[in-house]
């Protein structure tokens, strides 16, 4: 009986989760903010190294 309201509640906030993150553009621009961060810090540092590279 536990295991089913667990697993029911786990599946209902999933879906929650999902329908707020397609409906929510801001909601998906916070989630996915990390990770665009974190990919520009990337790509400045790959800058960085090719100017150094071109430098000397």
């Amino acid at each position: 009986m536990i295991t089913n309201v667990i697993v029911f509640g786990a599946i209902a906030l999933a879906v929650l989760y999902f329908v707020t993150w397609m409906m929510r553009r801001d909601f998906r621009e916070q989630i996915e903010r990390p990770k665009h961060r974190f990919q520009d810090q990337i790509n400045s540092y790959d800058r960085q190294l090719i100017k150094q590279k071109n430098k000397g």
